[in-house]
């Protein structure tokens, strides 16, 4: 049943597709450039980290960007602000757990929305910018993106089946559409995309490293709600952490009193510390005083990404097509 329901729904991607190649379907132009960070996948492949190390870069060079996102799980609808580039003017609840982090993080305009046609036109014609970096805009071909970035890892390629039997949202030959495509995992080889590619197009790998930390000195206990869960808690050993126990939440989990609760009680029998992600701490800032109060050691572990081969080639790719001139001059 599932794999008949995955031939459907790849044809739907085909015909979809083949109307914006034949310009059959509108594409929208907005007034600043924009660049799409995007993956293929249902899940997390680290566009967060990507999304952060690419408005880093843009900053570099004297550019303003701005970020647009759908903010998912927001308990709002439509187009919102989470931050105007001199404040937040979104709750965590409002604008979703990762535009709550790009926002605290960062500090640049944040745009969330369902239709990120609408969300690119409000940042480009009301805010404080002029480039706008699409977090997961791979899809979203109804926005014209002036570089498109696409991250792959094991689990693009160990799985090949497309949605709902497997957890491809299009099959790996739209990787063609990409400018820049960005390995995730160690193990992942370049060679085994070149089947998919364009021939125009830059394959390099990252690295996402772990700021560990370094005065806990006691079994932890790690919670999170992220896509992949596993990759947090391999952080932790990498840093040399004694793991004693991990809560795991489904991805943008609102975190309750209870879920507060439970773990403090677990932290409490085994003497442990209690670690998170940055996305999680956006969501945990009413779990603070509770921690305190019981004496309970929290840390929050952040983490950067950077690109470990051909990494000049990569900011050139990106800004030459968005007609870079460096504005720091």
């Amino acid at each position: 049943m599932l794999g008949t329901l995955s031939k459907l729904y790849g044809s739907i991607i085909r015909r979809r597709n083949a109307k914006y190649d034949a310009h059959r379907k509108p594409i929208v132009s907005v007034t600043v450039p924009v660049i799409s960070v995007g993956n293929l996948t249902v899940g997390g492949t680290g566009k967060t980290v990507i999304v952060q190390m690419i408005v880093r870069m843009l900053q570099a060079h004297g550019y303003k960007p701005a970020i647009v996102m759908r903010g998912y799980k927001r308990s709002a609808r439509g187009v919102a602000v989470v931050h105007d580039g001199s404040n937040t003017t979104a709750s965590v609840r409002e604008s979703g757990d990762e535009a709550a982090l790009h926002a605290q993080k960062l500090g640049v305009p944040v745009v969330v929305g369902e239709s990120k046609v609408d969300a690119a036109v409000h940042a480009a014609g009301f805010l404080p910018c002029d480039v706008i970096v699409v977090d997961d805009g791979f899809q979203h071909r109804s926005l014209h993106r002036d570089a498109d970035v696409v991250l792959v890892d094991n689990t693009t390629l160990s799985d090949t089946r497309l949605l709902p039997a497997g957890r491809l949202r299009e099959p790996l030959t739209a990787l063609r559409r990409a400018d820049v495509i960005v390995i995730m995992d160690r193990d992942v080889e370049a060679a085994s995309l070149q089947q998919f590619v364009s021939p125009d197009s830059l394959v390099c790998s990252a690295q996402v490293h772990a700021h560990c930390p370094t005065s806990i000195g006691t079994p932890v206990i790690s919670m999170c709600a992220i896509a992949q869960p596993q990759r947090f808690k391999q952080t932790l050993e990498d840093c040399g952490l004694n793991v004693v126990r991990s809560f795991v939440f489904r991805d943008h989990h609102v975190y309750t009193k209870t879920d507060i609760s439970n773990v403090i009680r677990a932290a409490e029998t085994h003497g442990a510390a209690i670690v998170t992600t940055e996305k999680d701490d956006v969501k945990l800032s009413h779990a603070h005083a509770m921690f305190t109060a019981h004496g309970i050691t929290y840390r929050v572990i952040p983490i950067e990404a950077k690109i470990i081969d051909n990494d000049s080639m990569f900011d050139y790719y990106i800004l030459s097509r968005i007609g870079h001139e460096n504005r720091n001059q």
